[in-house]
């Protein structure tokens, strides 16, 4: 890491983006066996052009946060290991019994809690300049907490908010040395910051939805009846890698295994007139896709292409109500209101779970798109819009976008799908 840069654990030069030429699209009816080629060339350099947040990208959000601090009253925020300290700093460190923890005061520059015998490794990723406090193993972790909010200029009346992501040990620890009254929740605050996406933010999901999408249609055109889900899903994983996206899952679900949202432990076999439901994503730079594409090999039953063509139906009415302003429940009621109308039932009879989930560092995060969430859409807000239609024993259909809310609407990650002949757009 760059001596000058005190927070992010890598910085990326920003390369130039290279014209993608757009994937081919696959012959679903015509595959090649995963077993004559487990490349993808056409996907190498996808992700290309698309850098990690730089130190000044960094600094904007913890300024940012600041002022929410600040704007609220509170002295400082503390932050231990996970996505909101990768969000303010750029630093990335597991979690153990030993907390890593950050110290940002409503003003001025901010701290490290840490292990002392993990010195080096903690001015590393931090920066030898960062201010790092260490404790030893036969004191407290949170001990040093105190002094290190003196130092930062933070009264001892002042309140401090913590991390919403935090431990339940962590949070005892911190009120301990603190004072219960004095510790505070952070939730509003980390939201604030993290559900509203900026310009850089929304070119990573960007990007890695789009790739999830090209990976997902590539490794389509490879499948055949009588491969297992288990195949299919290894065939998903390797084309996403070659796109360029890390930290990447798959849900690759066949016939009656589909009417489970979250799939079984049993592999089964694909036979012909059965749909295909994959739901798969990854992380380009930490920022999360999530993407689900439901397809069939052969003809199908007319009862599945109608709860296919209602699924996409009710996306599109969500898609329509997404705009700033417009309650979460509301959007979530669009789409259930069209899986109602034709005929698969009210509530969670056959759509059995929420619209949608908010997406950013994590794969879900806030807002979400359910029945009772009141929260008001606003511009920069990142989600997933997926409605689906379950039946048990039989089959479930389920198509997912990631959408960012714009100023007069939505934006589509990609593209959508067109029918089910037409999956990948």
């Amino acid at each position: 890491m760059d001596d000058g840069c005190a927070w992010a654990t890598s910085t990326c030069p920003e390369p130039s983006a290279p014209a993608l030429a757009p994937a081919p699209t696959p012959a679903v009816d015509a595959p090649r066996s995963p077993t004559d080629d487990d490349s993808f060339p056409a996907l190498r350099g996808f992700c290309d052009g698309v850098p990690a947040a730089d130190e000044a990208e960094l600094e904007e959000r913890r300024a940012r946060a600041q002022r929410r601090l600040a704007d609220a009253g509170l002295g400082a925020l503390i932050v231990e290991a996970g996505p909101t300290l990768t969000y303010l700093s750029g630093a990335r460190w597991g979690q153990s019994e030993r907390p890593l923890l950050l110290i940002l005061p409503a003003s001025g520059e901010p701290a490290w809690v840490g292990p002392a015998f993990e010195r080096q490794r903690l001015e590393e990723l931090v920066g030898a300049r960062a201010r790092l406090l260490t404790w030893e193993e036969d004191v407290s972790p949170y001990g040093r907490v105190p002094a290190a909010l003196g130092e930062l200029g933070v009264t001892r009346a002042a309140r401090v908010a913590v991390d919403l992501d935090a431990r339940g040990f962590v949070l005892e620890g911190l009120r301990e040395v603190l004072g219960a009254r004095r510790v505070v929740g952070g939730a509003e605050v980390i939201r604030s910051c993290r559900m509203i996406k900026g310009a850089r933010e929304l070119a990573r999901l960007r990007r890695a939805n789009e790739a999830t999408k090209a990976a997902l249609r590539e490794a389509a055109a490879r499948l055949r009846p009588g491969m297992r889900e288990d195949e299919l899903a290894a065939l998903v994983r390797r084309a996403q890698e070659e796109a360029g996206l890390t930290d990447i899952w798959v849900l690759a679900l066949f016939g009656p295994n589909a009417a489970l949202p979250h799939g079984t432990r049993e592999r089964r076999a694909l036979r012909e007139g059965e749909l295909v439901l994959v739901d798969t994503g990854g992380a380009l730079h930490g920022y999360r896709s999530d993407i689900t594409r439901t397809w069939s090999i052969g003809p199908v039953e007319d009862e599945l292409r109608r709860a296919w063509d209602t699924v996409l139906q009710a996306q599109s009415a969500a898609l329509a109500a997404l705009r700033p302003g417009t309650r979460c429940a509301a959007v979530d009621a669009a789409a259930r209101a069209v899986v109602e109308r034709a005929g698969f039932g009210g509530g969670f009879e056959r759509f059995t779970h929420r619209l949608g989930h908010g997406i950013g560092l994590q794969v879900h995060e806030e807002p979400y798109l359910r029945p009772g969430n009141e929260r008001a859409l606003a511009a920069g807000m990142t989600m997933s819009n997926e409605p689906g239609i379950y039946v048990p024993g039989r089959f479930g259909v389920r198509l997912e976008d990631i959408v960012a809310v714009t100023e007069d609407g939505a934006e589509v990650f990609g593209p959508r799908a067109q029918s089910l002949e037409r999956p990948f757009g």
